[in-house]
């Protein structure tokens, strides 16, 4: 059985740790398996393990700040913003991807956060799709509201309207490519068969789903909560994407508190590293292990990647969290509301994020608020996730 995995997509490491454990299962099953990624920068997991990878077609997000100001009321109105309304664009990309499933002669296709691979496979080859709550919208009907804390009858006429365009974009390139169309947009971050990997939790779309999600295979594990007193009295762990919009008023705000940080900032060049540090911020150049250092700090600062919101309830850690764009808010909130902690705002400064570090740090019940939800997120087997998805994989194959 020959499989093309495809990564189209979405930031961060938690597409390819996911697209990797699922490969390694297949090929322990005698699968033969190409990798193609949006961002080849991120193949290194698959290329230390033997894998084929090459460049899958790109999908430049927009660079303007004043996007992210845009209201976005459904996934429809996000996917606007990223440009799926550009015909011509699409029409390119999903030719492009019809070339590389020839070229690798799959038998069956794996998408992550893919919707011109789903188009350019329908009809023609079985495809699985695997992926979080917020990147699989439920399919078959009309997209629900992306914030689970908004009821469907308030979605605005305009994202309906914007579905409904986007939609009819949708099936025109499919009609030019022959490729069978959607019945709904919701459709193309779906497979033949779907499997949504997150905790319920966090599931922005939970309230609507017909099938139980799949309990995440590719977070951190081994993570046990300590009692206060064996945590570091004013214990921080910092961990951001360089890129991150408030990264230097976070890193501002954090070095004037005088907390006691270890800082991750990924991507960050060696020159930054130390400039960064002082007595009281201490810049790794590495991952830190989440088992090692979450639970023995008092505050979890972070943009919500889904791996890192987890980790930390795991620890019973309270988290600070300074959402990058709508997916990470989604978690944050749903995060928030379980175990709670608080959001750090884009208008706010280094001194007020300071001093909300420093409250949290200090604040008895945000302390035994975290401690309490640990137990909603415990480590989970992931065999049968696992079995499930190269069952439907070797059904789907033939």
């Amino acid at each position: 059985m020959k499989i093309l995995m495809g990564w189209e997509l979405g930031a961060g490491l938690g597409h390819v740790n996911r697209l990797k454990v699922i490969a390694d299962r297949l090929r322990d099953d005698g699968a033969e398996i190409t990798i193609t990624l949006q961002d080849l920068g991120r193949a290194q997991i698959f290329t230390d393990a033997g894998y084929n990878v090459i460049q899958g077609p790109l999908w430049p997000m927009p660079t303007n700040p004043e996007a992210r100001k845009i209201p976005t009321h459904n996934f429809a109105d996000v996917l606007k913003i990223i440009g799926l309304q550009a015909e011509e664009a699409l029409h390119a990309r999903v030719a492009a991807w019809q070339a590389l499933l020839a070229i690798t002669a799959a038998d069956l296709v794996i998408g992550d956060f893919a919707p011109a691979l789903n188009l350019a496979s329908r009809g023609r080859l079985p495809m699985v799709s695997v992926g979080n709550g917020y990147m699989t919208p439920p399919p078959g009907r009309r997209m629900p509201p992306i914030r689970p804390w908004t009821k469907e009858a308030e979605l605005p006429a305009n994202s309906r309207q914007v579905e409904t365009d986007l939609l009819a974009v949708v099936n025109r390139v499919a009609a030019a490519k022959q490729t069978r169309e959607v019945a709904f947009l919701a459709d193309i971050f779906n497979g033949d068969r779907s499997f949504v990997v997150t905790a319920a939790e966090v599931d922005p779309y939970r309230a609507y789903r017909t099938e139980p999600v799949s309990m995440p295979f590719n977070m951190p594990t081994g993570i046990v909560p300590r009692p206060l007193d064996q945590r570091r009295r004013k214990g921080v762990f910092l961990y951001l994407p360089r890129r991150h919009p408030l990264a230097a008023k976070i890193v501002n705000g954090l070095k004037m508190s005088s907390l006691d940080c270890d800082a991750y900032i990924s991507d960050l060049p060696s020159g930054g590293v130390e400039s960064l540090q002082s007595d009281t911020f201490k810049v790794h150049r590495t991952p830190l292990s989440f088992a090692d250092v979450l639970p023995a700090v008092r505050l979890v600062v972070h943009h919500a990647g889904l791996s890192t919101a987890i980790a930390a309830a795991k620890a019973g850690t309270p988290q600070l969290i300074a959402p990058w764009n709508l997916e990470h808010a989604v978690t944050a909130r749903g995060i928030i509301d379980a175990v709670g902690g608080d959001f750090i705002l884009d208008t706010w400064e280094p001194a007020q994020i300071s001093a909300k570090a420093q409250r949290l740090v200090a604040s008895e019940t945000a302390q035994r608020q975290a401690a309490a939800g640990a137990s909603l997120f415990p480590d989970q087997d992931p065999t049968p996730t696992l079995d499930a998805i190269a069952a439907a994989c070797k059904a789907l194959a033939g």
